[in-house]
C-alpha cells in the first residue's frame, strides 16, 4: 500500500454546500477506482501566502489516502486539474499509515498563549 497526503485548495467564494460536494466527488472517484480513504477533513477558509488565481484566500481541505499502486497518483492529478472548483493542490507520499483521527493544525491559536500564573 502507499500511503498519500493531499492537501487541495477551493475557490474561496464557495459555499459550505459547494464544498461538501466537491469533497464527496474527490472521495467518489478515489473509492470508484477501489482506492481507501485514511481521513478526509475541512480546515476552513485561510489567507494564502500569494495569490492564486486572483484570490487571497481559500478553502483548505486536507484528505489522507491509501493507494494501491502508484500509478493513480497521476490519474489523480488530472482529476484535480479538470475541476474547476479546486485551485491548487499539493500530492506528499507518506512512509507510514496517517492516524484516523482528525488532525490538529499546528501552532494552534491556544499553544500560542502565554500560561498565567497564579
Amino acid at each position: 500500500m502507499n500511503y498519500y497526503e493531499v492537501l487541495y485548495i477551493l475557490n474561496p467564494n464557495s459555499n459550505k454546500e459547494q464544498i461538501a460536494e466537491v469533497m464527496s466527488e474527490v472521495s467518489g472517484f478515489v473509492e470508484k477506482k477501489k482506492h481507501g480513504i485514511v481521513n478526509h477533513d475541512f480546515w476552513g477558509k485561510k489567507q494564502l501566502a500569494y495569490n492564486v488565481k486572483k484570490h487571497k484566500y481559500g478553502n483548505f481541505v486536507l484528505l489522507n489516502t491509501e493507494f494501491n499502486n502508484a500509478d493513480f497518483v497521476n490519474e489523480f492529478k488530472v482529476f484535480l486539474n479538470l475541476n474547476k472548483e479546486v485551485m491548487k493542490y499539493m500530492i506528499v507520499k507518506l512512509d507510514e499509515k496517517p492516524s484516523n483521527e482528525p488532525s490538529k493544525e499546528e501552532g494552534s491559536k491556544d499553544e500560542d498563549k502565554p500560561q498565567e500564573e497564579n
